[in-house]
């Protein structure tokens, strides 16, 4: 059997090859490739992916319920922070971050007849939230549970706004139900069910899970086991989608997926609101709920779920309409974040696709570009539709101008917007192989496999932050850093000049002085926290193997009368080795490294924000220590020299 190219089709055994082949061509389910004519990558690949993945969602945890026993007064504390805008999660304890994603979805159910309508127990919530917070990537300084929690609730805020849903607080009221009043709603928000509420509540909390730290641009670039399986189109998204599915599928929830008629509805909903968060879809989104809002004629579940995406995608980039500090922290979380893929791509030579302010002007002038670009277009186009988010667009315009105003101070006082170079605001928060420990099919299989690494391995799964360096006051440079939320795959700017042919040797670490900054990642104690999906397992990391040589191998067998044979396609565990860990903790972060004052634990006055419920930020009580301050000088000396030395190097 052969096609018109001249090349054998593979065989069909089980069905599989001309079931899901492409037009006779042999590009069908065995992964033909133009420059792997007739191997079976493609297989090999979606059985290791699918190893991975199922092998990352039956790890368990052991203290679900703990999770939501919290004391009257911390429970009240949570419900008032999380009824105002001034919501900070980046200053709570990992227990209280996963007690809040469960409050909102226990405020949910006070509507009437919500429990009935899903058939489902708000228990199997109170052990899916910890487990999904698990999968979240604690290493990650701006995609990690904080982050979730965010977006989850601004989705919920909106909501309220809105007249969808009770206020959080009702459940300071025992027993008290709500009654939702249509009429009283804002119009195309009234469209959406009790089930569409729900689901859009799982989209926000769920919608980056497993994230690696790294975009959509670099799945793309480094070819990664990832991208192979999704052809490059919204690969990270698709992979939330796919846990998403797996968790509630793993806590009882699959029922909402599989009913007859309702389920399908459900998991388009649900996949809808997830992709919509893929910045690289931003405009499309654009264009086809202005169409709504002009009156086309959409069926009833498509504007269902225009809806659904225009909450989503404020609540995910929402960071521009929260009060200013908030905004702040979010913002160097991000660069940070950004430090490290950049290192990470130098490190395998790959196109950059992200570029961290290199100064104070390019920092303002990065937030003043992406407010203009996506955030206040965004919410004033979504405004017409929704008029109860016309407050949160005017946030965003008031954050605009302060960040207008801050760029034309900093120009002033250096006398010339193209001042000399700077260095980086924030160092990388991970050097290259930190990211071992990522979810596998999202690292190209060469740097899965590296005989020796440059740095010492300091992730520990009891915390979620590696060290950085610290960072001096720099000089100006006004090019913005194309603040790309989530999984962005919209054209970046070219390398930052921190780290081109002219720049100069970092400045030796100052010493740490004054309050501390906004924490990014909470530790907790070993013996309270569940095993990480990054812990060091090496038990697991033996299954993984087998499973994936033996699914590997069944491939092979069917193929290996047609297929020309593959050098195996590489399966590392889902846990980093025992030897790739090392025995330090992890070195934390020094204040300095983000070039920025400390958001006061008690937030901005009441006056900053129009949106606040409660004066200043209720959400953290007295501010525990942050894992921010250097605990090990020889560790984070260590570190820290030959993450500089690597972007010094990169230069030469």
């Amino acid at each position: 059997m052969s096609d018109t190219m001249g090349r054998r089709r593979s065989v069909d055994v089980g069905g599989l090859a001309l079931a899901l082949s492409d037009e006779n061509h042999g590009h069908g389910w065995g992964g033909w490739e133009e420059t792997d004519c007739g191997e079976t990558r493609y297989a090999e690949v979606l059985i290791d992916v699918r190893a991975h993945t199922d092998m990352m969602v039956s790890q368990e945890c052991d203290h679900y319920l703990s999770s939501v026993d919290l004391d009257r007064d911390t429970r009240e504390r949570l419900i008032h922070s999380l009824s105002s805008w001034h919501f900070e999660p980046h200053k709570l304890p990992e227990e209280e971050v996963i007690a809040c994603s469960y409050i909102l979805f226990e405020a949910l159910y006070r509507i009437e007849n919500m429990q009935e309508n899903l058939s489902v127990s708000l228990s199997y919530l109170a052990t899916s939230l910890p487990h999904l917070s698990q999968l979240y990537r604690q290493a990650n300084t701006y995609h990690n549970f904080q982050h979730a929690l965010d977006v989850l609730q601004a989705v919920y805020f909106f909501l309220f706004s809105s007249g969808a849903v009770p206020p959080v607080t009702i459940l300071l009221e025992d027993g008290r139900t709500w009654k939702r009043e249509k009429e009283l709603c804002d119009p195309l928000v009234s469209l959406l069910t009790n089930e569409d509420i729900f689901a859009l509540c799982i989209a926000a909390v769920g919608h980056d899970v497993g994230h690696p730290g790294l975009n959509n641009a670099f799945m793309k670039n480094a070819r990664t086991p990832l991208a192979v399986v999704y052809d490059d189109k919204s690969v990270l998204e698709q992979m939330h989608y796919s846990l998403i599915l797996q968790i509630m599928r793993h806590h009882n929830l699959g029922r909402l997926l599989d009913r007859p008629v309702a389920g399908p509805q459900f998991r388009k909903l649900l996949l809808g609101t997830v992709l919509a968060t893929d910045m690289g879809i931003h405009f499309d989104f654009m264009t086809e709920f202005r169409r709504l809002v002009e009156g086309a004629d959409f069926p009833e579940l498509k504007k269902r779920i225009l809806v659904c995406q225009a909450l989503i995608k404020c609540a995910d980039i929402s960071n521009p309409s929260r009060p200013y500090l908030v905004s702040q922290h979010w913002a160097a979380a991000l660069e940070s974040e950004w430090s490290s893929q950049l290192l990470l791509e130098k490190h395998l030579q790959l196109p950059p696709s992200v570029k961290p302010s290199d100064s104070r002007v390019g920092e303002a002038n990065s937030q003043i570009w992406f407010n203009n670009t996506f955030a206040r277009p965004l919410f004033e186009l979504v405004a017409t539709g929704i008029p109860s988010l016309g407050e949160f667009a005017k946030q965003t315009r008031e954050n605009l101008s302060l960040w207008q105003a801050r760029a034309a101070e900093l120009i002033a006082e250096q006398g010339s917007p193209q001042g000399g170079l700077g260095t980086p605001l924030t160092w990388p928060s991970q050097a290259p192989n930190d990211f071992l420990n990522a979810f596998p099919p999202t690292l190209p299989e060469s740097f899965r496999t590296p005989d020796e690494w440059p740095y010492p391995v300091s992730y520990h799964h009891h915390h979620r932050l590696s060290s950085v360096a610290p960072s001096s006051t720099s000089s100006s440079s006004s090019t913005p850093s194309h603040y790309e939320s989530c999984e962005s795959s919209l054209p970046s700017p070219t390398f930052s000049p921190v780290l081109g042919p002219a720049a100069s040797p970092p400045p030796a670490s100052p010493s740490i002085s004054g309050p501390l900054p906004p924490r990014l990642e909470v530790s907790t104690q070993p013996q309270s926290r569940a095993p990480s999906v990054a812990s060091n397992a090496p038990s697991t990391s033996t299954s993984v193997f087998s499973i994936t040589t033996e699914a590997t191998a069944a491939i092979r067998a069917a193929y290996k009368a047609s297929v020309r044979k593959k050098k195996s396609f590489h399966r590392s565990s889902w846990n980093p080795s025992p030897t790739a860990v090392s025995a330090f903790d992890q070195p934390p972060l020094p204040a300095s490294a983000f070039g920025r004052g400390t958001v006061s634990p008690a937030g901005s006055p009441a006056g900053d924000s129009p949106l606040s419920l409660s004066a200043g930020s209720p959400s953290t009580g007295t501010m525990t220590p942050s894992p921010l301050t250097p605990s090990d000088g020889t560790v984070t000396q260590t570190r820290t020299g030959l993450l500089k030395a690597a972007l010094v190097s990169t230069s030469s």
